[in-house]
Order: C-alpha cells, then sequence, then structure tokens
C-alpha cells in the first residue's frame, strides 16, 4: 500500500509547487504536515538542494536530507538521486514515505520520529541518537505550530 501510493503521488506530486507538499504529503501518508516541516527544517533548513557530503558511509539529498543508503530501495519506484536533488517535492512525499515506514513500525509517536534520523538499531547508542533527534525536532514542531496556533 504504502509503495502503491509513493508512485502514484510522486508521478503527480512533481508539477505541484512545493511548498503545497508538506500539506499534500500529510494529507497522503496521514502525517501532520507541520511535522514534516519540522523534520525537513532540522535536516536540511528548508534548503532545496542541500548535499550532504560529510558523513564517510554515504550522503543524503534534498529538503528531507534523503540518504544514499535508501537509493537501492528508491530505484525500484523510478526514484534517482537526481530527481530527489532536483524535485523538491518528490524529495518531501520520499521523505514522507520513510515518515510512514517508521510510524507503521513503532506507532505515531516521538521514537518513530528519532528513528527517522537514527535507524530501528535496538541499541543504547541509537536510542540516544533518536532521544537527541526528537528534543530537536520537537522544538522545532512547536515553535512551527506557535506561529499558527488556530491550525490543527
Amino acid at each position: 500500500m504504502l509503495r502503491l501510493l509513493l508512485v502514484t503521488v510522486l508521478l503527480s506530486a512533481s508539477c505541484a509547487v512545493y511548498a503545497d507538499c508538506y500539506d499534500m504529503a500529510g494529507r497522503d501518508y496521514h502525517i501532520d504536515p507541520d511535522l514534516i516541516r519540522a523534520v525537513s527544517f532540522r535536516e536540511s533548513s528548508y534548503r532545496k538542494q542541500a548535499l550532504n557530503t560529510d558523513n564517510h558511509d554515504g550522503y543524503a539529498v534534498g529538503l528531507m536530507q534523503i540518504y544514499s543508503s535508501n537509493f537501492a530501495h528508491l530505484s525500484q519506484f523510478g526514484i534517482t538521486p537526481e530527481n530527489l536533488y532536483r524535485d523538491p517535492c518528490m524529495n518531501i512525499y520520499t521523505g514522507a514515505y520513510y515518515l510512514a515506514i517508521s510510524f507503521k513500525r513503532w506507532g505515531y509517536s516521538w521514537r518513530a520520529v528519532g528513528a527517522y534520523n537514527a535507524g530501528f538499531a535496538n541499541n543504547e547508542v541509537q536510542e540516544k541518537k533518536r532521544q537527541v533527534y526528537v528534543k530537536e525536532i520537537r522544538a522545532i514542531y512547536t515553535k512551527i505550530k506557535s506561529t499558527h496556533p488556530g491550525k490543527k
């Protein structure tokens, strides 16, 4: 189900104005769009063409900093690193896809949000990384929510 949704939406969403992609991805994956925005801000400071090559194990691209270890999986949907770099909406949807996978695995929880960055390994080191990431995301999310308090 997630795969079909990802392919369908990514193909149609690439034409959309990327500012609306947070709302569309949130709607389609049943994730608060402001949470997706918070992750995007933490990952790239909303820089569409962010490229992080500092990690010796790989690199990350775009607004949601999609990591190179995911590229083989994404290739089955026709998604390439170049697509993710050039198409902000595709990048947002791909990040929402990975958040949805986390929520499916661990429930709609802050720990699942932490897994977006630190993965699912069940050890103390990764759990600490998830907690640090969650603290940062919560602060950003709270700030975003405070800018439009009437919006859910």
